[in-house]
């Protein structure tokens, strides 16, 4: 891939943005011959696209991972320089926001397979959760699922609460696309009303062909939350 046209091109083809060239991407083969990137692609490789005796479910950790890796729709990222405090972190997610929306494919069903890790050497965890708080409203908005990996993390799984499957040695986010089995975390309850409000409207916003039964529980959790704001039931 051209990291030089990568860095320069704006998601709608407006031209030069500086803050494009806040990351670096590197396609599978480049990152598996880096120092800091290779071990975080031998652990996407040997964990995240395989199963997992503790997931509580068949298949790879992440679904979708083996498709993307067969497509070669998986970029490795690194921030230059390399960041360490909200402010850089915040200037570098947004620049891996940006690349998603650049990278092909933007159309098609092979859109969901494309997927950016913004790997984070030396960035402490409680900064990571701090960033990933505060952006993954704007991700949300775009029909993007923004990821957040440290050592230690305590997110459970969905399907066995005692599995740890945001836990990674190297802290990273990960832009990926949003699909239609990301409701659930997309309405947890330790969002309050609004935030859940507004990524269930984005959720039905993006997800039009989702299962029926998707939509009609997207539908039930955006007027609970709404009923907890005090507007209006849902039309």
């Amino acid at each position: 891939m051209n990291h030089r046209d990568d860095h320069r091109t704006l998601p709608d083809g407006g031209g030069a943005d500086a803050g494009l060239a806040r990351i670096r991407l590197y396609d599978p083969q480049e990152a598996a011959a880096h120092d800091v990137l290779g071990p975080v692609d031998d652990w996407v490789r040997g964990r995240i696209a395989r199963p997992h005796p503790d997931l509580g479910r068949r298949g790879a950790v992440c679904p979708f991972v083996p498709l993307a890796q067969r497509l070669g729709l998986i970029r490795y990222a690194l921030a230059e320089p390399p960041v360490h405090d909200e402010a850089g972190l915040a200037a570098a997610a947004a620049a891996l926001k940006a690349h998603w929306l650049a990278m092909e494919p933007r159309r098609g069903p092979h859109t969901i397979d494309k997927t950016i890790v913004l790997v984070l050497p030396g960035v402490a965890a409680g900064t990571v959760v701090r960033v990933h708080e505060r952006l993954k409203p704007e991700f949300v908005a775009e029909g993007m699922m923004l990821g957040e990996f440290f050592p230690g993390h305590p997110g459970p799984g969905l399907h066995n609460r005692g599995f740890r499957p945001l836990h990674s040695d190297t802290p990273l986010l990960v832009a990926r696309s949003m699909v239609g089995n990301d409701l659930p975390f997309l309405a947890e309850e330790r969002y309050p009303p609004a935030r859940r409000a507004g990524f269930v409207e984005a959720f039905l916003r993006h997800q039009p062909g989702a299962s029926p039964e998707a939509r009609q529980r997207a539908r039930a959790e955006l007027e609970r939350a709404r009923d907890e704001l005090g507007h209006p039931p849902v039309d």
